[in-house]
């Protein structure tokens, strides 16, 4: 911590006075892409955000908002939101944690940016996880009806998730569900909700109700984008995992047969990346088959058709991270008889392009525990 902070010089020494003088200036960002300048937030609400600009009230609906710009941002804070774009969530995690600011809700930001970094950095370490909820859960009893509540509360469903905590989980993002209509929050966090309790579902091994709500999540996707337009590219994005997990559980199953064949159903689709993901799908059915039992022939088919998963996804998402990492797995299983001596750095670098090219996807810590092995 005292190495990164040392790199640091606050940014009041840089400027003159009368720069540092000046009033209070944010930026509210809108979803749809356009911002409202010269705000000063005074208000975090459950309904959104309230504040002054110049001499008016200023209010913007919770649902309308995308993020805040603060006025004479802390270096620390900048720094986190670079290594967050990175994905170097531990570091991010310690900047956010070293903001030093007298505005409460500035700092506030900030604590919910350090704990929803340690959130995306847990990987497999399950104590981390839980601390990580347990913050979350005092950040939200901290912060009561604050416009941040709906995605803290889906970040503490999902650290209990991660921390073996799965009925704490399944209450946790149930009660989100329920306030989404209740208290307002919009159908898009009704869909959030459902994909992520599926998780947890597939997590406590309840493949069979986990099927059921990734099916529940997909329906609440499409509904949600009848009066979500500004979240239209995430519902379609969500739909998609709704449906790629929902395959995934035969795979969880063993019931390999069947994941292909679902997979298979999917690539008729005429969506590029629902072609995508189902290649990536298939392939790994095939991957798992073949690596119980030991058929290299159907390895080779496993490495084709995940290969052409990476092709088909021009957008460079979740499919190709999965494909990647399975074609990595697949040079380990051929081995350096079917692949030749450099069989393991060949895989090795599979894994390396999955843990830099795609940090925020659940394949990135998958990747970076093979290439320890």
């Amino acid at each position: 911590m005292m190495r990164i902070l040392s790199l640091l010089v606050p940014v009041a020494m840089l400027l003159p006075p009368s720069v540092t003088a000046q009033s209070i200036n944010d930026v509210v960002l809108k979803k749809d892409g356009s911002r409202v300048r010269g705000v000063e937030i005074t208000e975090f609400l459950i309904t959104g955000i309230k504040g002054k600009r110049g001499s008016d009230d200023f209010e913007l609906p919770a649902h309308l908002v995308k993020g805040v710009e603060w006025s004479e941002l802390p270096e620390e804070f900048v720094a986190g939101q670079g290594a967050m774009s990175r994905g170097d969530f531990e570091t991010a995690a310690q900047f956010f944690g070293a903001v030093q600011s007298d505005r409460a809700l500035l700092k506030a930001d900030a604590e919910f940016f350090k704990i929803k970094a340690a959130i995306a950095s847990v990987g497999a370490d399950t104590a981390s996880a839980g601390t990580a909820a347990s913050h979350m859960q005092a950040w939200i009893g901290g912060n009561v009806n604050h416009w941040r509540t709906p995605e803290a509360l889906l970040l503490q469903g999902r650290a209990q998730r991660l921390s073996g905590a799965g009925a704490a989980a399944t209450t946790t993002l149930k009660a989100l569900d329920d306030r989404a209509i209740r208290d307002g929050f919009g159908p898009v966090w009704s869909a959030r909700a459902k994909y992520e309790l599926a998780l947890t579902l597939v997590s406590d091994g309840k493949m069979g109700e986990a099927r059921t709500a990734f099916k529940s999540a997909s329906s609440a996707a499409n509904n949600a984008l009848n009066t979500s337009k500004e979240d239209a590219t995430e519902l379609q994005n969500l739909k998609i995992l709704a449906r790629v997990g929902e395959g995934e559980t035969y795979v969880k199953d063993k019931d390999y047969k069947k994941a292909a064949s679902f997979f298979r159903s999917l690539a008729n689709d005429p969506s590029p990346v629902l072609k995508a993901v189902a290649a990536a799908g298939e392939g790994e059915a095939l991957f798992r088959s073949a690596e119980a039992s030991k058929n290299m022939n159907d390895l080779r088919k496993a490495q084709m058709i995940l290969a052409r998963a990476s092709v088909l996804d021009s957008a460079s998402g979740e499919a190709s991270a999965k494909a990647n990492y399975y074609l990595g797995c697949c040079l380990l299983a051929l081995g350096a008889e079917k692949e030749g001596d450099s069989f393991k750095q060949r895989a090795l670098r599979y894994f390396e392009i999955v843990s830099s090219s795609y940090p925020s996807t659940r394949w990135a810590g998958l990747a970076k525990a093979a290439a320890q092995k």
